[in-house]
């Protein structure tokens, strides 16, 4: 009898606690959707939306100011881009030709020759003679511009030329950094039309002392040449010093921008997995839309050319050589936001995403169990691998993104081995951390959560 007292009194004493945990949970469930008019932040999917769709169409502005301003600014930088043009077939073909006509209008070769011949006739030679001196006349001009055409050619297709080149290129950039910023002390002025270009002075000096060396003697009276092949046209150089420091500005400033906005978005969401995955394929199309503008660029200034009849293959080759570093960089991008897009949907609440992650856990954890059925524990370093890991994972992708940086120009290999080493490295961290014992329990469902209102679930697998 005694014991059936204290069975009910147990059970009477269960019911009272069932009741008032009910009665806690109910007036929970009465002042949360009160706080929740109070405080809706239904701001926040909105502004971190903004905040990224901002930010993508920042990505390829980003990329092409951040470009230029390294450009404009670095000398050598410059010369390292642009210094390889000169090894394509087509832009020395510009040269010879621009730098022959030059020499060529400068020392007038038939005018030459024909004062040379005319000075001989008057010298009385016999009939025979004098006729045979006219047939010489045009093939020893021809003969000249030959020899003039053959050193030109030689020259510009030498290593020698390398250092030729760099001297015109730098003597350029400098010139075009002494206008953009007020000083008129530069190298080489630029006319007030505004024209920028290579100088082709310093070419036409070297053509000249190989020709005097080879016994042109008519070389010597190459007199110094002012020439240039045309880069650029400014049409106003007020204009230049206005833009100079913007652009230079716009390199610094912008891709911070971009970046801070991202971040921002991802930070302001309610469902921060939801977000990163935005921003990855935020930075996806953004960089996607530089990538295939830079690759239609060869076809419209194809037909650019066509019109104003210059060049096409030259130009596109200088095109291709200009644009190679944006064009990794956007490569760059691309694969960044794949990592971030996968890395975002693998942790989020969607129900293939969940799967995955038991998957991998249970795959991990047999792993695990392997290995110490053969003795092998990690102890303290396992222990302060579970407490870091959300760092030991952000050290891999910060690894591999300066790897990708590093190994530019990109090509498939280089991206699919990075990313094979980044996950190889990521699933041996996995084995070397040591997950908690104790399963963690199930909290009740928070009814922002339940609205579809909350922040991401985060659901830990060992």
């Amino acid at each position: 009898m005694a014991a059936d007292l204290d069975t009910a009194a147990a059970l009477q004493a269960r019911v009272d606690a069932l009741e008032a945990e009910n009665a806690r949970l109910a007036a929970t469930a009465v002042e949360t959707p009160d706080r929740a008019r109070n405080h809706p932040g239904r701001w926040r999917p909105v502004v971190s939306a903004l905040c990224i769709i901002i930010a993508t169409i920042l990505v390829p502005l980003s990329i092409v100011t951040a470009w230029a301003r390294v450009e404009l600014v670095d000398t050598d930088r410059f010369v390292a881009t642009m210094g390889p043009i000169i090894d394509d077939p087509a832009v020395q073909a510009v040269i010879v030709d621009r730098t022959t006509a030059a020499i060529e209008e400068q020392l007038n070769l038939e005018q030459v020759t024909d004062d040379l011949f005319d000075g001989i006739a008057q010298l009385g030679l016999p009939p025979r003679a004098a006729a045979a001196l006219e047939l010489l006349r045009a093939p020893a001009a021809q003969g000249a511009q030959s020899v003039i055409d053959q050193t030109v050619t030689r020259l510009v297709g030498s290593e020698a030329f390398a250092d030729i080149w760099e001297r015109a290129l730098s003597a350029s950039h400098r010139t075009m950094v002494a206008v953009a910023e007020g000083d008129r002390d530069g190298a080489v002025s630029i006319d007030d039309a505004g024209v920028v270009g290579i100088e082709l002075g310093p070419i036409i000096a070297e053509v000249k002392t190989r020709l005097i060396d080879r016994g042109v003697g008519a070389a010597a009276a190459i007199p110094e040449v002012d020439r240039t092949i045309v880069v650029g046209q400014v049409d106003q150089v007020a204009t230049l010093r206005v833009a100079y420091p913007a652009a230079v500005a716009a390199g610094v400033w912008l891709p911070i921008v971009t970046l801070a906005l991202f971040i921002a978005g991802i930070l302001i969401a309610r469902r921060r997995t939801t977000a990163l995955l935005g921003a990855g394929v935020g930075l996806i199309v953004g960089s996607a839309t530089l990538a295939l503008a830079l690759a239609i660029g060869p076809l419209v200034l194809g037909v650019v050319a066509a019109d104003q009849q210059l060049p096409g293959t030259a130009m596109t080759a200088i095109y291709t050589q200009v644009v190679q570093n944006m064009s990794q960089t956007a490569v760059v991008g691309i694969v960044l936001g794949i990592v971030l897009a996968v890395l975002a949907w693998s942790q989020g609440r969607w129900q293939p995403a969940v799967a995955l992650r038991r998957s991998v856990g249970s795959a991990n954890d047999a792993v695990r169990s392997s290995l110490a059925s053969r003795g092998f524990d990690t102890g303290g370093f396992g222990r302060w691998m579970q407490r870091y890991r959300v760092l030991v994972r952000t050290a891999i992708c910060a690894l591999g993104i300066v790897w990708l940086w590093l190994l530019r120009p990109l090509g498939v290999g280089e991206i699919a081995g990075v990313l094979v080493v980044g996950l190889v490295a990521w699933w041996l961290c996995e084995l070397l951390r040591t997950p908690p014992t104790t399963a963690p329990t199930t909290r009740p469902a928070d009814p922002a959560e339940a609205s579809g209102e909350g922040e991401d679930a985060v659901i830990v697998t060992s």
